[in-house]
């Protein structure tokens, strides 16, 4: 730029298991993991919003606007609420962070299917912010994590940062909520042992 709900309650009110209902911040905030709740990784939840109303992004490249949405409050797609946690892995070299965010199924849907287009379509582009920055970035495919529902990766460079070293982004889609995944430093996939036990806890948050 980023611990679940009960079961018995939400049978109570008729809710069917895996609603289609878009996850609260409460839940979300629920799902997110403990310091040592994910494999591999330390995490802790952070109160600061992750977007601000200035995070408004725009992109010269149509294609590309599906990824570009990832770091603008105004995406394509609403979403219905986002938290986050910074992540570290256990050996310090790997810093980085977890979004969760919930939207209507079909939007979640969407925006999964086009991110996978973008992928594909989209090399390059220029992003600017309200908040008063414009910045090239280029994109590469990663395959996707071996968990969720769906999953896209890519990585993400900033050609004017510092060294140009690209920011890891793996995507995973559980029902109507997508978990983003930004890891620094070596291009890498966020490992399935961790997208999976954050894709079971989002299940559970789900039903």
């Amino acid at each position: 730029m980023f611990v679940v709900l009960s079961t018995v309650a939400l049978a109570a009110c008729g809710t069917p298991p895996d609603s289609d209902e878009p996850l609260s911040a409460a839940a979300l905030r629920d799902a997110l993991p403990a310091a040592d709740g994910l494999p591999g990784y330390t995490a802790k939840a952070q109160s600061l919003p992750l977007l601000e109303k200035q995070d408004v992004v725009t992109v010269d490249k149509p294609a590309c606007r599906p990824i570009a949405d990832m770091m603008s409050v105004r995406p394509k797609y609403p979403r219905q609420a986002l938290v986050w946690a910074t992540l570290e892995d256990k050996d310090a070299s790997v810093e980085g962070s977890l979004a969760l965010s919930s939207l209507a199924r079909d939007g979640a849907d969407a925006w999964m299917r086009d991110l996978k287009a973008a992928r594909t379509q989209c090399t390059e582009f220029t992003a600017t912010s309200e908040r008063g920055w414009a910045s090239p970035f280029t994109v590469e495919p990663l395959p996707p994590a071996k968990a969720g529902d769906d999953s896209v990766a890519y990585v993400l460079t900033n050609t004017r940062a510092p060294g140009a070293r690209g920011n890891s982004i793996t995507v995973v889609r559980t029902g109507g909520t997508l978990a983003t995944y930004l890891l620094m430093g070596e291009p890498r996939t966020v490992p399935a042992s961790a997208a999976g036990k954050q894709h079971e806890a989002l299940r559970q948050a789900s039903r």
